[in-house]
């Protein structure tokens, strides 16, 4: 009897928002038994190569097979659209070029929360901030401005930053840059890639899905912590009535209460494989 052989689509590492590097998320993949595993961080490819070169490492263990991946966060009206990109070209100029505009855009954005905290009386130097971002080899976002903030003892937590002062309503916020959907879209199909729309059960938008089919959407993430069983056989049935690729991962960030962890989500390998064929 053969094994079922399960794949990770959606993971960070501390190239974005997650809390392992690239080589630990490939050494706990290995762990979990994984047979495919995508870097998918937030507007960053930065962790590709890095987890390419850790799995050719162990050319005795199984084979573990590192898919490019990105989340890149883009906008339609009101809402948060996070689409994700599979099977491109890490390497690709207009992809490259893209992300070092939201870079740059989101660096600028880090400035002037910077400016707001000092104005507030929260003595705070953009370089700590920076650093928190792997030196500014990242995309400077929140999370990193909190962990600053709680190593300079000017909050007690994360959680405490974000509620005192960079909340959406705290008095240091500043809006999000985003693309737009479309925008997101034709930048992974320049670089080769598949464009699926992530976990669409927390955008509670299903009624933009058929505009985004029109601008070249690819799939659905169906298999997501956030998605019931219901969700999950609903968006299932979605993506096969607009002939979407359905696709899942856990959204790994790091260990945390109430979420499964790195593969836990077992999501089968067809679901990778459907990806390679409309690529083809």
């Amino acid at each position: 009897m053969s094994v079922e052989c399960y794949i990770d689509l959606h993971a960070h590492s501390d190239c974005s928002d997650g809390v392992d590097t690239p080589e630990e998320l490939v050494s706990k993949a290995r762990a979990a038994g994984l047979c495919a595993l995508a870097i998918t961080d937030h507007d960053a490819v930065d962790g590709v190569e890095r987890a390419r070169r850790e799995s050719a490492r162990h050319e005795s263990a199984p084979d573990l097979e590192i898919v490019p991946g990105v989340e890149l966060s883009a906008r339609e009206g009101a809402s948060d659209v996070h689409i994700l990109g599979y099977c491109f070209d890490p390497g690709n100029r207009s992809l490259l070029s893209y992300l070092e505009t939201f870079r740059s855009q989101r660096l600028h954005r880090a400035k002037g929360i910077v400016r707001k905290l000092n104005d507030l009386g929260v003595p705070l130097e953009l370089e700590s901030v920076i650093a928190q971002a792997q030196d500014g080899k990242t995309s400077v976002g929140r999370p990193h401005i909190a962990r600053a903030l709680v190593e300079s003892n000017q909050v007690d937590s994360i959680q405490d930053a974000f509620t005192r002062y960079l909340g959406n309503h705290a008095p240091a916020y500043m809006p999000k840059v985003f693309f737009a959907v479309e925008d997101a879209i034709q930048v992974i199909h320049e670089a080769g890639g598949a464009a699926v729309l992530a976990h669409p059960g927390s955008l509670r938008r299903d009624e933009l899905i058929p505009g985004f089919v029109k601008s070249g959407l690819d799939g659905l993430e169906v298999i997501h912590p956030d998605h019931s069983g219901t969700a999950r056989r609903y968006y299932g049935q979605l993506a096969a009535k607009h002939g979407l690729v359905a696709t899942g991962g856990s959204d790994y960030h790091g260990p945390r209460a109430g979420r499964c962890g790195l593969g836990g989500m077992n999501v089968p390998l067809h679901h990778l494989t459907d990806l390679k064929r409309i690529l083809a």
